[in-house]
């Protein structure tokens, strides 16, 4: 389900009357979430409900957007909700209570970490891999604001990301391809976004419905102009079988791999243990 404002108002609004009607007390987002009520959860601006991820789309004064980020950490579902932003808002909420979506997440670190162990000799026996780390829920500042990713990694020497995940579903794509530009536009320590939208399975098919995409940022052609430009580079349709995935270490370590890992360019993961949790998780 996607939750956003039918009438948008480009104008900015306080806290009082925009974000805090909300999150006034530590379920009321949930409800807000599941209501079928058109008019609830916002006491002046309609919230249209249109079916499993909730987005709640807010402009709120640039001096209170800290305040705001500290009303969310309060809320007992803040696990559940990922902050970002727009050309047309600057506070965008997206919720997604599935755990579809968190074990999409938790595996998909899980087997890059596997993976990355894998090529180092008894590495298995180590905690972590070697010259990185996942980021959890950390927020990262692009200009004045900040970005949350569903999972990453970053190399240890660094406080940035390297390689992020975000997961949605196709309603939400269009958010997600913003974010996918977000990172790679605005933060140049980023070398590739995956992007992954599932969706309710449609009949007569009864697994969800998978897609996947990979984005980099590549250079804009211009002369004048040094930033780089966020590309869509692969995708697929991982519904019914999936495709070889791998992750060059080149863009976990931008470049500076550790000597652990040897001549080794590349992890492999496993798609299709990454689909069949996520259809568990589902069922």
């Amino acid at each position: 389900m996607t939750v956003s404002f039918s009438n948008p108002l480009p104008v900015r609004h306080n806290l009082n009357s925009c974000l805090l009607p909300l999150i006034a007390d530590e379920s009321l987002l949930l409800k807000a979430c599941q209501c079928n009520d058109p008019h609830a959860g916002h006491d002046h601006t309609p919230i249209k409900a249109l079916g499993g991820v909730h987005i709640f789309c807010f402009n709120i004064f640039e001096e209170e957007l800290e305040a705001a980020y500290s009303l969310l950490d309060k809320e007992e579902q803040r696990r559940a909700m990922r902050v970002t932003y727009s050309d047309d808002f600057n506070f965008i909420v997206r919720f997604v209570p599935s755990a579809m979506h968190n074990v999409a997440s938790a595996v998909w670190t899980q087997q890059v970490t596997i993976a990355l162990l894998a090529l180092i000799p008894n590495g298995l026996g180590l905690w972590g891999p070697l010259g990185c780390m996942p980021i959890g829920r950390t927020g990262y500042q692009l200009g004045r604001r900040q970005k949350q990713a569903d999972a990453g990694f970053e190399p240890t020497n660094s406080d940035r990301p390297s390689i992020v995940l975000e997961v949605g579903c196709s309603e939400s794509l269009r958010q997600l391809k913003i974010d996918a530009r977000l990172w790679l536009e605005h933060l140049p320590d980023v070398q590739l976004v995956i992007l992954l939208s599932i969706d309710p399975p449609a009949p007569p098919h009864p697994t969800p419905e998978i897609s996947i995409e990979l984005w980099q940022g590549v250079p804009s052609g211009s002369q004048t102009d040094s930033r780089r430009v966020a590309q869509m580079v692969w995708d697929a349709d991982w519904t019914h079988h999936t495709d070889q995935f791998y992750i060059l270490l080149a863009d976990i370590f931008r470049g500076q791999v550790p000597p652990d890992y040897g001549a080794n360019d590349r992890i492999f993961l496993n798609p299709a243990a990454w689909r069949q949790a996520i259809i568990a998780a589902y069922r």
